[in-house]
């Protein structure tokens, strides 16, 4: 298969995002601690400010769907988005009020929205609307991406033993500015449509109505929305969980470790998981859940750990699929739309989640609900699924 000169640069480009959103975060976060001295409930409340973009994301789809200079959009928001890095920069150097830096991060996170919403609108066009290069373009994409989230998150932690969190946050400009260059180079068509100003008449629902459209798609990614949701829950909980059972706060490193490694390792396998994703979904859902639920009913820390270790192996290998069984069912034209219901159903469980830890705090029987109910979707979806494809069990 020959690969295109757009292919290797919308590798690159979103290589350099990548390596500059994990520079950014961690800059941010300690930047938000150091100058502000703001405390756990300022910047959960900051954090949540932060995912109002992402959580209404399928009312602006629409608009986003409807431009035609695709390029040119891109282009803008890359060079918007570097401009209130510097203005960021400035706020935290100059000590400007904390609502300056609410509402900068505001806009930062709006502006990465609409340009991811733009790029998957547009990549299908990028790789001429072939099926393998697509293909190609997940697996490549997804396994750099989890390398590259893994190393500069590692890196990043290195470099703020000898500089300071704004040196780190400088250091995510050229990565920006790189991801920016390949934009620039690569070949986007325009779209043939109308654009706002042409058509009054705009569906505010439109990205619902085409995510619903498909109703397998949609139930697999409604059901990961609100797996996402409780997984990253039990995550947050893990240093509560780790006391209540005996174990030292110490072992969260080996635990987060096993993750991300499991991770890494599912991106790695994924590519050679043939198997149409409607079906493994389902299957994904009974073995991670079984899987996970063994964490919280057996007591052997190994037993638990290579439990914990396995079910985020099939969760790494879930998340290539999930973006192959977005290309395989919708049309790509509509790719803006169905990403910016995507965008606001995973935010709105993930708000969700952030919010359950202050009604509810058994974290055991969470764990055993959370899982209990994966393992009984994954049965009810795999047979709904299996019939609506005419498919025997294998």
């Amino acid at each position: 298969m020959k690969l295109t000169p757009n292919f290797y640069r919308l590798i690159f480009s979103g290589a350099n995002r990548n390596v500059a959103d994990s520079f950014y975060m961690i800059a941010l976060s300690l930047g938000l601690v150091q100058v502000y001295q703001i405390d756990a409930g300022s910047l959960s409340l900051f954090t949540l400010i932060g995912m109002l973009p992402r959580l209404f994301a399928a009312a602006y789809g629409p608009y986003l769907h409807r431009l035609k200079r695709n390029k040119l959009a891109i282009l803008s928001l890359q060079g918007i988005q570097i401009g209130l890095m510097l203005l960021i920069l400035l706020c935290l150097m100059q000590t400007w009020s904390l609502l300056w830096m609410v509402l900068l991060n505001f806009v930062f996170s709006l502006v990465t929205v609409c340009l991811n919403n733009l790029q998957m609108k547009v990549i299908p066009a990028i790789l001429d609307n072939r099926e393998d290069l697509l293909e190609k373009s997940v697996n490549v994409q997804y396994l750099t991406g989890n390398v590259l989230d893994i190393s500069s998150n590692f890196v990043a932690s290195l470099l703020l033993g000898f500089m300071s969190y704004l040196t780190l946050m400088e250091w995510s400009l050229p990565f920006f500015i790189g991801a920016l260059y390949f934009l620039m180079r690569l070949q986007i068509p325009d779209t043939a449509g109308v654009t706002v100003e042409e058509e009054e008449s705009v569906d505010r629902l439109a990205s619902f109505k085409t995510l619903v459209a498909s109703r397998d798609a949609f139930y697999i990614i409604l059901t990961e929305g609100i797996l996402s949701g409780g997984v990253d829950l039990l995550l947050t909980l893990a240093p509560i969980y780790l006391v209540q059972q005996g174990y030292s706060v110490a072992y969260l490193g080996l635990i987060l470790a096993c993750q991300r490694g499991a991770d890494l390792l599912g991106a790695i396998l994924a590519p050679y998981v043939q198997m149409d994703p409607r079906l493994f979904f389902p299957l994904d859902y009974m073995l991670s859940g079984a899987l996970l639920l063994l964490v919280f009913v057996v007591e052997q820390p190994w037993i638990q750990l290579g439990a914990f270790f396995l079910a985020f192996l099939i969760i790494g290998i879930s998340g290539n699929m999930f973006n192959k069984l977005i290309y395989a069912t919708y049309d790509h034209k509509e790719l803006a739309l169905v990403n910016a219901a995507i965008v606001s159903l995973y935010t709105f469980f993930a708000v969700i989640s952030l919010l359950v830890p202050s009604f509810y705090g058994n974290i055991t029987v969470l764990g055993l609900i959370i899982n209990g109910a994966t393992i009984v979707v994954g049965f009810f979806l795999f047979s709904t699924i299996r019939k609506s494809l005419g498919q025997k069990v294998p």
